[in-house]
């Protein structure tokens, strides 16, 4: 019988930092316990934050959920709303539906997690949290016989590699003997972001269950969107989306370590009723191997998944509207994924927009992220500082190759603003600053575009060739306008700041930088180049094609976009 090895409620694992900028290992009830003392995770790469982050949520929405900020056992009800608001001189302003916001400022308030209640409740399921246990390992199938076996490297997210033998190559800032055998703590943290970030796995035809293709783990098929805070109580809490947009509360929470154990390949899931049961979605059935206090490999196949489209409980990724259907001119529409070749800030639409993304220009707010619904709800009923600084995170994994059997690029990105856009959301700046943003792209796109083409002219007799140079003139021109764009999105203020003054000061800056942009490449082809060519025109006639003329058609373009900043 497989003994009991390293429970994660007692052993080291989870990496955090300190306020002083240390990194320290602490157990699962030490960072919730000790939420407030930690300034954030700091994991071998993004996505395993973003995925123990997850993990973090699904316990501390579940706490919340059956306790009160003092620690006292009280699930959370409707029928509980004169117990909850208790002395709370606005008491009589709250509604029913406002229950989990009445709870919340309690959290909110105390600045911690209740300690007995952390501790209670996951001394409660102390069985389910060791690695390995002879019926119940932590997040994984104990004796799995089905699925494809894999060495320990494997596992690594941040490492390149396949798993064919005749080709294996890597590429890691772990190598030697540390990719063959992991400690328990590593090894369970990788164990998390392969439950949500796992590339694509073959079916095992022998194994039971329903056999269905599953994709890549649940994380990786979102855009994925968190909120940053001052400290990782703070985070957990302005992520917590402790009810629906709705104001209706969630189901009875049902994290995987209070389920039964699932062992069926490819399953598909109708839909789920509740946050923590969605953040511990068991992608792939998994079995850690270990040797000698070591973790030297594992076995896995697919494990369960749900339908992505118009999943809007889906609280953290933003959304891209699919073309509508011919039949029922219905719109559908599928997490957006990040592009680590865009700037985050170029996706403020997806984030904060969504009438943007529908063929119909109509407002459909249920389609903004669940956490930017949520940040609105705490706004609105006034739970956060006025002067509120909102960070967006934006984390994703672009896999490798185009079927996903291999890991790529991991997206990293943030979005400063105002909380006050959050009460505009269906009024004027969001608008100013969608226009902008969508200004830009028309910068690039056709101004930007335009000067590629009649450069490639000048240079090779023809536009065929444009494309070099237009992404080099895009990529100077992004790069540029980054951070005071950032700049420029954090300093607004809505309540004060004149909506025109504010575009006006930014396509002043915009302008400034698309014409650097073409200005610098001139400068590389050097001052005596000229080239003559026949004008495919119906005169006939030859003309000069120069610099100065492509500079003047550039002009042109970029003024047509930035009309009141032309020749200023």
């Amino acid at each position: 019988m497989q003994k009991k090895e390293f429970n994660l409620l007692d052993e080291s694992w989870i990496r955090v930092v300190t306020p002083s900028l240390e990194p320290k290992e602490v157990s699962l009830v030490d960072a919730l316990v000790h939420a407030h003392e930690y300034q954030y995770l700091s994991g071998e790469m993004p996505t395993q934050d973003a995925a123990i982050f997850r993990l973090l949520l699904a316990a501390a929405l579940t706490i919340f959920y059956r306790y009160r900020a003092d620690g006292e056992s009280s699930r959370l009800s409707e029928s509980m709303i004169e117990e909850e608001a208790g002395d709370d001189e606005d008491a009589d302003d709250w509604e029913e539906e406002e229950i989990a916001l009445i709870r919340w400022q309690r959290y909110w308030r105390a600045g911690r997690f209740p300690e007995e209640a952390v501790r209670e409740y996951l001394e409660s399921f102390r069985e389910r949290f060791w690695l390995f246990h002879p019926e119940t390992p932590f997040w994984q199938v104990n004796d799995l016989q089905y699925g494809t076996d894999y060495g320990s490297e494997c596992l690594f997210g941040n490492i390149k590699e396949s798993n064919n033998a005749k080709t294996r190559h890597h590429f890691s800032m772990t190598d030697g003997e540390e990719l063959k055998r992991l400690s328990y703590g590593e090894a369970a943290r990788w164990l998390v972001h392969l439950n949500a970030y796992a590339v694509n796995v073959k079916t095992d035809k022998k194994a039971p269950g329903e056999g269905l293709p599953v994709g890549v783990g649940r994380l990786g098929q979102l855009g994925y969107v968190m909120v940053n805070g001052d400290n990782l109580f703070q985070m957990l809490m302005l992520n917590l989306c402790a009810q629906k947009a709705d104001g209706e509360l969630w189901e009875e929470p049902k994290p995987v370590w209070e389920q039964a154990v699932r062992t069926g390949q490819g399953c598909k899931i109708s839909a789920f009723d509740n946050l923590p049961e969605r953040y511990t979605i068991q992608s792939r059935r998994i079995m850690l191997k270990r040797e000698e206090g070591s973790v030297t490999g594992y076995r896995a196949i697919g494990g369960d998944f749900t339908s992505l489209e118009d999943d809007f409980d889906e609280p953290m990724t933003i959304w891209k509207g699919k073309k509508a259907d011919k039949k029922t001119d219905i719109q559908h529409f599928m997490p957006q994924t990040h592009n680590p070749a865009i700037h985050v800030w170029r996706e403020f639409p997806a984030l904060l927009d969504s009438a943007r993304s529908t063929n119909t220009g109509e407002k459909h707010p249920e389609h903004n992220p669940g956490v930017v619904q949520w940040m609105q709800a705490l706004h609105m009923h006034q739970l956060l500082p006025p002067d509120f600084l909102l960070t967006f995170r934006m984390i994703g994994m672009v896999y490798g190759d185009q079927m996903s059997y291999t890991y790529g690029d991991c997206v990293n990105d943030s979005l400063t603003m105002s909380a006050e856009l959050l009460s505009d959301l269906d009024k004027v700046w969001i608008s100013h600053i969608c226009d902008q943003v969508e200004k830009c792209q028309k910068v690039a796109s056709e101004a930007l575009n335009h000067a590629a083409y009649r450069f490639c002219k000048l240079l090779y007799g023809n536009g065929s060739a444009k494309n070099g140079i237009k992404d080099a003139l895009i990529r100077t021109y992004y790069f540029s306008i980054d951070g005071p764009f950032r700049e420029w999105l954090m300093n607004i203020d809505p309540k004060t700041d004149s909506g025109e003054e504010k575009q006006d000061e930014w396509e002043r800056q915009s302008y400034h930088y698309a014409r650097k942009a073409v200005e610098d490449y001139v400068i590389t082809l050097g001052s005596d180049l000229y080239i003559y060519r026949e004008e495919e025109a119906k005169s006939g006639k030859k003309s000069l094609l120069t610099i100065p003329g492509i500079m003047n058609g550039f002009l042109w373009e970029l003024g047509k976009i930035y009309k009141k900043t032309e020749n200023k």
